[in-house]
């Protein structure tokens, strides 16, 4: 078996440091819903964070670590000025991920259920868009008899390639609360992570969310919906234009 010694002097099976902070990553974004945002400091404050702006402070840090909204959210901003910027991870992702990786309790708890993705590849600098609304739904691609992918006979509903914030009309009967959405490729590599709150608007169980595409090539993807507080999830064919 291989070990790997981390700077703390700690050791952990056959893992590298690289996989434990992806790991650690996609944890810290499901584990701690606050779908309310109770005690949040607001997006003026994570701006600030995610391009270092501002020293955080230790009380930043720990915020960030116990709500998943925010933890998000930050990541949202800091992945979309690192991709104009073109400048490496900063201080206070790298510190808070350490600490994850030395307690050791992602790996011991949890990973029999996490998996660790390739990130996706992008250009080093993306030209600055403006957010832009999509509607995605998914009512007419319900799975019935435990089926998983679309039905053949509907075209795949379409994502644009630009800096999106999707509102997703869930399928009927789903219930409100937190939900994680992940698009997957064709290898099986997720290439965007991201949350959003359900409440039932109008009937139906609406939620959104947002979702940076500029960098992606045109085609189709899986899209997996499922609830924060579950393990199964549901997965559509999209695709990207």
């Amino acid at each position: 078996m291989r070990w790997r010694k981390f700077a703390s002097g700690s050791r952990l099976p056959g893992i590298s440091e690289e996989r434990l902070l992806r790991v650690g990553r996609d944890y810290v974004a499901s584990a701690f819903p606050n779908p309310d945002r109770v005690g949040c400091p607001g997006r003026a404050r994570l701006e600030i964070l995610a391009r270092q702006r501002a020293v955080p402070d230790q009380e930043d840090v720990e915020h960030l670590m116990s709500c998943s909204d925010c933890f998000t959210e930050y990541h949202a901003i800091r992945t979309a000025w690192r991709q104009k910027t073109a400048v490496i991870l900063g201080t206070l992702v790298a510190a808070a991920m350490a600490v994850i990786v030395i307690s050791g309790v992602v790996i011991f708890r949890h990973r029999n259920a996490a998996i660790a993705t390739a990130p996706a590849k992008r250009p080093v600098e993306i030209a600055h868009a403006p957010v832009r609304n999509n509607l995605l739904d998914l009512r007419p691609y319900e799975r019935s008899r435990g089926e998983s992918e679309n039905s053949g006979r509907l075209s795949p509903p379409l994502l644009d390639r630009a800096n999106l914030l999707v509102t997703i009309l869930l399928p009927i009967g789903s219930p409100e609360g937190q939900y994680v959405f992940q698009l997957i490729d064709s290898n099986g590599a997720s290439l965007v992570a991201t949350t959003g709150n359900a409440a039932i608007r109008d009937y139906v169980t609406t939620a959104v969310a947002p979702f940076d595409l500029r960098a992606f090539a045109a085609g189709r993807f899986t899209l997996t919906v499922r609830k924060s507080d579950q393990t199964a999830a549901a997965a559509y064919s999209v695709e990207v234009r």
